[in-house]
């Protein structure tokens, strides 16, 4: 049984694995103990793309008529990172779900290469062991999460839901112009969501300002936002 211990944090790649599957386990307990869902907002997991190439949530707004004379520019496939996460089934299965699983992989997959492989000797690169198992861990996680997808479809899981930022009040976290795009940060159930915007009458809005979001661009890369027009912004 020592021994069995001693190998959860021998070497440094085991040891890595096992402190997160720890952290896994500590986060489900609070899960089933609150009683909420694998992917409430109130736990802080969700995770935001702000990059300016990164397709922003539909706002549900009207888009501004295309002019009939200009072909309507071809539609972006996704990038590589959405097609890994749609691979992974994220979104037909909630995301922390598929997450721990890969981990688990990963875990199970990094104490049994250890100990055949002696890495002992590596120091931290060792940790480049976890690549290769990273790998071979995202198959077995596609194919374990394979049959949730038929699960979760059949207790009505839809993944999570679009957000509406058609309305929304808040902060730039730079200064815009013109044509200039910059960033903006909107506090959405109390989850800090950054998002790529744009002045919409050009005007100059600096940073620390608070700003409404009014449209979205026709390309979906970014939102147009009016200064707000408020006390706070004296």
């Amino acid at each position: 049984m020592a021994d069995f211990f001693y190998n959860l944090m021998h070497p440094l790649p085991n040891a890595v694995m096992t402190v997160i599957m720890a952290i896994l386990v500590v986060y489900w307990l609070f899960t089933f103990l609150l009683g909420v869902g694998p992917d409430d907002p109130d736990l802080g997991f969700n995770f935001d793309m702000d990059a300016p190439e990164t397709e922003a949530p539909d706002i549900g707004g009207e888009t501004e008529a295309v002019d009939p004379e200009h072909e309507a520019a071809p539609e972006k496939s996704p990038g590589f990172f959405i097609k890994f996460l749609n691979y992974m089934n994220v979104g037909r299965v909630p995301f922390m779900l598929v997450f721990s699983t890969l981990k688990f992989f990963m875990w199970i997959g990094t104490l049994i290469t250890t100990g055949f492989v002696n890495v002992a000797s590596w120091g931290l690169s060792s940790l480049f062991i976890l690549i290769p198992i990273a790998v071979i861990a995202v198959f077995f996680t596609k194919f374990a999460t394979n049959p949730m997808v038929k699960f979760f479809k059949e207790i009505g899981y839809k993944g999570e839901e679009e957000i509406d930022f058609l309305g929304l009040s808040g902060t730039m976290l730079s200064n815009i112009k013109d044509d200039k795009i910059g960033t903006a940060e909107f506090v959405i159930d109390k989850n800090p969501i950054k998002l790529s915007v744009k002045s919409r009458d050009g005007a100059e809005i600096k940073y620390g300002d608070y700003v409404v979001v009014m449209d979205e661009s026709d390309d979906k890369k970014y939102f147009l936002v009016n200064k707000e027009a408020s006390i706070r912004n004296l």
